[in-house]
């Protein structure tokens, strides 16, 4: 039987962000944390940042940042806290030589743009390219890694999600490094946010209204066999998390995008918000 989420709080995101009102369009894509305070949640139409208490209490705590890119808006946001760099990805760009490849922004603490790497991963579509980042260091090296959307990195409905990971180069940009297979218990119909820490990986689907948590072998650059659980949303309406990060070891924190025009009435309930949500403990 898939294990229930269980919901914590949550709120809309129009309530929560200065200068906006309900009618808005908050498009979250993603979301990462800068403490167990405080999140970054991005978007994707809009070159902003938003800084969230996670109190969701409305406030002079939360902000706007504008975020200079080369695209309109993000697919998803990790932090290097060591390194105090924020990268947002974008989903895909038509390169100098024809082919669809993601992006990635880079700004400093204070907000300032950095670069705009692109990562060498092709796709057929401009419409199915990364949609997941986290952020991690081992060994001395500086890892992306970066979630497919569709199945096998194409359009496929099935096969199987697929994590292309990436190492810093020493002039500043990303490098292909390996690709991690996500095992059978994680095969979704689409792959929109993932979330690292200390080994564990969560990711989050929206078209199947899932969060997939496993552990990662990062000597190996696969997962652990059989270390992989499904949980499902507490309610109906979670129909559009897009973006996940871990708030502690049993604490989920997840974005939501609009409701799309042919989904229920029920999906507005939960869309354009911030959740947070507890993972229940094994045998519960």
């Amino acid at each position: 039987m898939v294990k229930k989420l269980k919901l914590i709080r949550e709120e809309k995101l129009y309530r929560l962000t200065p200068g906006k009102k309900k009618s808005d369009r908050l498009e979250a894509s993603g979301v990462a944390l800068i403490d167990e305070h405080t999140a970054l949640v991005i978007f994707d139409s809009l070159n902003l940042i938003a800084r969230i208490d996670l109190s969701l209490k409305h406030g002079k705590q939360n902000k706007l940042f504008p975020a200079p890119s080369i695209a309109e808006g993000f697919e998803d946001i990790a932090i290097d806290h060591e390194g105090k760099r924020v990268f947002c990805i974008i989903e895909t760009m038509e390169d100098t030589d024809g082919n669809y490849r993601g992006f990635v922004s880079e700004y400093d603490n204070e907000g300032r743009l950095q670069r705009c790497e692109r990562l060498e991963t092709t796709f057929s579509s401009p419409n199915k390219g990364f949609e997941g980042l986290a952020f991690l260091r081992r060994n001395g090296k500086q890892i992306l890694y970066a979630m497919c959307e569709g199945n096998l990195c194409t359009d496929a409905k099935t096969g199987g999600g697929r994590i292309q990971a990436f190492t810093r180069t020493e002039e500043g940009g990303w490098e292909w490094s390996h690709e991690v297979k996500l095992p059978k218990s994680a095969e979704f119909e689409d792959y929109a946010g993932i979330s690292y820490r200390d080994g564990r990986l969560a990711i989050v689907s929206q078209a199947s209204s899932r969060v997939w948590i496993g552990n990662v072998d990062e000597e190996a650059r696969k997962i652990v066999k059989d270390s992989g659980s499904v949980y499902r949303f507490p309610a109906k309406g979670y129909c559009n998390v897009e973006g996940i990060a871990w708030l502690s070891d049993d604490i989920i924190v997840a974005v939501s995008d609009q409701k799309k025009k042919q989904q229920p009435d029920v999906c507005a309930k939960k869309d354009q918000s911030i959740h947070i949500f507890r993972i229940p403990a094994a045998g519960s």
